[in-house]
C-alpha cells in the first residue's frame, strides 16, 4: 500500500487521474481517494492540516501490511527553476528547528534537497533551500507509523526569487505535478517493493 498525502485538489487531480483513483470517501473533513493499492488523502494547506490528515490515513489502514507514505507537492525555491524536483533528504519545521533526515535508500535519478515548512508562505527565499507548509507536520506523524526510508517527501519547484509565489495559480499547480509524473511513477514502485520487505 502507497499512502500518498498532498495538500491542494490542484496538486491532487494529476494523480488521481494518473493513478486511476476512485472511490472517493470523507472522513473527518478530508476527502480520500483510493484503487487496491493506493490510498491519496487531500489535507489542505499548513502542517497542522497535514499532520491530521496523515493521521487520518494511518487509522484507515486495517489490511495490517506496511504501508509507504509519499507527500507530493509545490515548493519555492531560492535558486532552483521552476518545474525542478526533488525529494527531501532533510526537512526542516522553521518555527521549531526541528529537523528529520528521511533515509535515500531508494534507487532512483531525482536529485534530493533540503526542505524547510514555513507557517506563512516563504518570499524572501533567505536560504538556499525549498521551502513549503506541509512537510514537517506530514512527516512527523507518517514516521510513526512506518520506518523512515518508506517515509518520502517529493516536491516541485513552483517559485523562486524570479517567479514570485503570487503567480502560481491552481491551473499551473496541476500543470507542475503533472510534469512529474514521469517520476513518480519509479518512486511509488521502489517505495513499494521496499514495503513489501517488511
Amino acid at each position: 500500500m502507497i499512502n500518498l498525502v498532498v495538500a491542494l485538489p490542484a496538486e491532487a487531480r494529476p494523480l488521481i487521474a494518473h493513478y486511476r483513483l476512485s472511490d472517493k470517501t470523507t472522513s473527518g473533513g478530508f476527502r480520500i481517494y483510493r484503487r487496491a493499492d493506493i490510498s491519496l488523502i487531500i489535507s489542505g494547506p499548513g502542517k497542522i492540516a497535514a499532520a491530521a490528515a496523515t493521521a487520518l490515513l494511518a487509522a484507515s489502514n486495517t489490511s495490517g501490511e506496511q504501508a509507504a507514505w509519499l507527500n507530493i507537492g509545490i515548493a519555492g525555491h531560492a535558486t532552483q527553476a521552476t518545474g525542478h524536483s526533488l525529494l527531501a533528504h532533510r526537512i526542516t519545521d522553521q518555527a521549531t528547528g526541528k529537523s528529520w533526515y528521511p533515509p535515500q535508500l531508494l534507487d532512483l535519478a531525482t536529485a534530493t534537497g533540503s526542505l524547510v515548512t514555513v507557517d506563512v508562505p516563504e518570499n524572501s527565499y533567505h536560504q538556499d533551500v525549498a521551502y513549503d507548509m506541509e512537510a514537517s507536520g506530514y512527516y512527523a506523524v507518517a514516521a510513526r507509523f512506518a520506518p523512515a526510508e518508506l517515509v518520502q517527501c517529493f516536491t516541485v519547484v513552483s517559485d523562486n526569487r524570479e517567479h514570485s509565489a503570487s503567480t502560481v495559480t491552481a491551473e499551473r499547480c496541476a500543470q507542475l505535478v503533472t510534469g512529474t509524473l514521469d517520476e513518480n511513477d519509479p518512486l511509488l514502485n521502489e517505495l513499494a517493493t521496499q514495503a513489501r520487505d517488511y
